[in-house]
Order: C-alpha cells, then structure tokens, then sequence
C-alpha cells in the first residue's frame, strides 16, 4: 500500500545543536551549565554539578543509522551502526529537514526533542535552573527550527508544570509564536509546595489558555521520574542510570504506567471537564495499556461521581500514536480509528527507515481509516 497524499507524521526528532543549552541562558548560569572535554575525545555537558546523561552521546556524533532497527525485536541482539554526523544536516538544519520531508512524502509533522526529556527528571528539584532551561530551549527551538514552519513543522515547546505563574509566561510567549502543539512530561510536578498533580486547580490558568487556543497537549517518551518508584526494587532511581537486567524490571514496572497515571489524574480530578477543547495526544508511549485501564474505569464509576463517563472523557480527548509493531486493530476498535496518530520516530535508531512506512503496519484497514491515520487525524488537531 502506498500513498497518494502527503503524511502528518506525529512523532519527528531533531537533534539537539551543542549551544541548544547554552545560547540563550541567562549569564550567571555560565557556572551552572557548560561542556567539557572528556576521555576519548567524548564532550559532555554539566549541569548543577552533574553530568546530563540521559543520551549517551550529546553531541550525536556519531549517530545511529536512522531506521536500522525498524524490527523493534533487534534492539539489543543487533549492534547499531553508527556514521558520521556531517551526512545528515537534516538532523540538525531546519531547512535540510523540509527538502527531506518532501523526499519522504511527508506534509507536515510534530517535531520534538531528543535529549531535552530528561530534564525533568535531572533539574526538576531545582526550579529555578528547570525554569532557566526550559526557556533557553525553547527559545533556541523557535529561532532554529520555528513552532510552525511553513505550516509544516511544528516544533513542539517544553512545557514544565512545576510554577503556575511562570509556565503561564511561557505558554503565552509560545502561543504568540504560533506554538500548535506543546510538549509535557506524564509525571506529578514538583512544585515550591510539593507534589501536585499536573490537574490541580493550581494549574488552571495554564489549561485555561491552552484550552482556549486549542493547541495540543503531546505526551511524548522520556524521562517521568517514575524510576524513584521502581527504584525500591532495581536500585535505579534515574531513568539514565538503569543498565542491564534491572533495567528490564524498571521497563515492565514503568510501561504504560506513567500515561496511565496521566490520563487518570486530568479526567477524574477534572481538568479535561473544566476544560472541554483540550486534547491529549501520547506520542511513543505504546498502547496496550489502554483497555486495561478503561476497563478499571468501568469497574469504578458510578453516575454522579463525574460530570461524564470517565471512559466517554478518555475516547473524547486522548489520541494514540502507538509503535507500529503493535495491535492497531484492537487500538482502533477501542478508541476508533478516529483517535490513532501514525508516527514514525525518525530519524532514530529504533524508527521507521521511511516514516510514510506506517502504511505497510495498515493492511487491515479501510482506505478511509488509513487516511485518518496517516493524514487527517492529526492534522485537525494541528490546522488552526
């Protein structure tokens, strides 16, 4: 099966440049944040003391073989191949990466960061520096690679939950940029007051305006802090650190769970009621926990706890870009094909060689449905 129309791929990834960090940070974080020279030619990043571990390799050279693994199986049999950097300017120039989309059948995607999703989990507890990062990436993404390009790439803006006043600011300056789409972390936010939930009232002049520009909320994979709730069993308390056979048990304890745990605290404490025109897209977070926990909704609603079936609020407000090795029928036929996002991962390792590939994983659905899936779903949710 091919296609005759352009793809809205919901899962694209730059590559962060090195001054991604740096460029716009204010100077008295010169101490705080910087690169050094480590062995084997390796440069590495500080921050607050620490090294920023969440990708092996910060400076993404050399890379992996976009696609190489697009059979999910071989990672961890297969040793990846790595080439240089240089061959592929699309990975870091905005400009290089249209001429790819057009090569690659593509219309428009969703553009996020590649190892910009462990902050969280590495400054969250320092507001302030968390605040200072966020806003130095975030502005370095919209003057590199734009929140709307062309009406075709839709860089996504991080957007932490840990300070109402501050993330208000940030929304409001994204939103002026033409931001379509923003980028949140599934976890509890740490805030000057503890732990929060991301639904907390707390928080609703942040869902107040993005609600009212309907932009979309992308959940995407990365770092959740869930690894401190894991770690009582591995020993691995940050997602970076888990190596080998507890590794593993971190995986199966943490999959799903943290998108579960999302999903559960915006319905039923409320937000996505109080605020009807947000949605949810999870981007690489897989898929079969979904039933499962629709299915705990069922047992435990009764009318009048909420304003709406919880199982009813779920269908109409969450999409799914699920990997394509997975049962997409049995997705589609619990949410609608309506409610499915194709997304390739490229240009990672572990995505699709070609990200328009998504069709292939289709062949069980009707031409109208795979429309909605390459194309017309996403974008929707995107086109203003």
């Amino acid at each position: 099966m091919s296609l005759d129309y352009g793809m809205y791929d919901a899962d694209n990834h730059l590559y962060e440049a090195e001054d991604s960090w740096t460029r716009h940070l204010p100077p008295e974080r010169e101490q705080d944040v910087f690169w050094i020279q480590g062995p084997r030619n390796r440069r590495h990043l500080v921050i607050d003391n620490n090294i920023y571990d969440y990708v092996p390799n910060l400076t993404f050279d050399p890379i992996g073989v976009a696609g190489q693994l697009e059979n999910r199986a071989k990672i961890g049999i297969e040793q990846p191949r790595v080439e240089p950097l240089a061959r592929h300017p699309e990975y870091q120039h905005r400009d290089a990466r249209m001429r790819v989309f057009d090569e690659q059948g593509i219309e428009a995607a969703l553009l996020f960061s590649t190892a910009a999703n462990g902050l969280v989990e590495k400054t969250g507890h320092n507001l302030p520096l968390y605040y200072d990062l966020m806003w130095a990436f975030n502005r370095w993404l919209d003057e590199d690679w734009g929140f709307a390009f062309q009406d075709r790439m839709y860089g996504a803006p991080m957007i932490p939950f840990a300070d109402p006043d501050r993330t208000v600011e940030m929304v409001d300056w994204a939103l002026a940029r033409g931001a379509r789409a923003v980028s949140v972390a599934a976890n509890p936010a740490l805030t000057a007051y503890g732990y929060r939930s991301p639904a907390d009232e707390m928080f609703d002049p942040v869902w107040a305006r993005l609600n009212d520009a309907g932009v979309l909320i992308a959940v995407h994979a990365g770092a959740s802090r869930y690894n401190r709730y894991s770690g009582d069993w591995t020993g691995n308390y940050e997602t970076a650190r888990s190596t080998g056979r507890s590794a593993m048990v971190d995986r199966i304890m943490n999959q799903g769970r943290a998108l579960s745990d999302y999903c559960t605290a915006l319905i039923w404490q409320g937000a996505l009621t109080r605020f009807s025109n947000i949605r949810v897209a999870s981007i690489e977070n897989r898929a079969e926990w979904i039933s499962p926990l629709l299915e705990v909704y069922r047992q435990n609603f009764r009318a009048g706890m909420l304003p709406e079936d919880p199982v009813d609020t779920f269908k109409r407000c969450i999409y799914i870009s699920p990997h394509w090795e997975e049962d997409l029928e049995a997705l589609a036929a619990e949410l609608t094909p309506g409610h499915v996002l194709a997304g390739s991962d490229w240009p990672h390792p572990d995505a699709l060689a070609e990200p328009a590939n998504y069709v292939k994983y289709l062949e069980g659905f009707s031409d109208d449905d795979v429309r909605l899936i390459m194309r017309e779903n996403l974008r929707s949710l995107l086109v203003a």
